[in-house]
């Protein structure tokens, strides 16, 4: 618990910081580097996520972000795949872990983060039975038929990207930091 109000004070201790330097320099460019850590902390605002499946839903949580490379970043999270179907007489409940990875990239005019090339690198239940292969088979084509190429993201509304999500110009990726270019006006 120490652990999270101590990030939390130091967002918003980078923060306070931010503005002020926005406010006495206007009109200034800066880059702002985004760690692993952070990344996975300002991605933790987008969930829990719940999918819906032909069959079925999934409920994604505890997101994890991985630079892989100097391309593709990776989102590690954990999942409970259920159908729940009383009238039918299923109730099916299984858990296990999925990544997906792409190339990001930044849409200045909608303001949107995108990710290129987007595909599943893992998608493993805990434990493997019958049902399990049904739900990876429902899972994989549900991925082909709803995800486009590039996936569109809003920016997270999380404590760091509050204050400077309107003034970001560019995102770059370095394979050690994600890079926010901002122009405070």
């Amino acid at each position: 618990m120490n652990i999270l109000r101590a990030g939390t004070l130091s967002a918003l201790i980078g923060f306070l910081l931010i503005l002020c330097v926005a406010k006495a320099y206007s009109g200034a460019e800066t880059t702002l580097s985004i760690s692993e850590e952070l990344a996975t902390s300002i991605a933790a605002d987008l969930f829990p996520v719940t999918l819906s499946l032909s069959k079925g839903n999934v409920f994604l949580t505890e997101p994890r972000l991985l630079f892989l490379d100097k391309q593709r970043v990776s989102m590690q999270v954990r999942f409970q795949a259920y159908d729940h179907r009383p009238e039918e007489d299923i109730a099916v409940s299984k858990m296990g872990q999925a990544k997906i990875s792409g190339i990001l990239d930044y849409d200045q005019a909608s303001r949107q983060i995108l990710l290129h090339d987007p595909r599943i690198d893992e998608l493993v239940f805990d434990r493997t039975s019958g049902v399990t292969l049904d739900m990876h088979s429902e899972m994989k084509a549900a991925w082909s038929v709803l995800v486009t190429n590039p996936i569109r993201l809003e920016i997270p509304t999380h404590p760091y990207t509050l204050l400077i999500k309107d003034n970001i110009q560019d995102l770059s990726y370095d394979g050690k930091s994600i890079n926010l270019k901002v122009l405070y006006e």
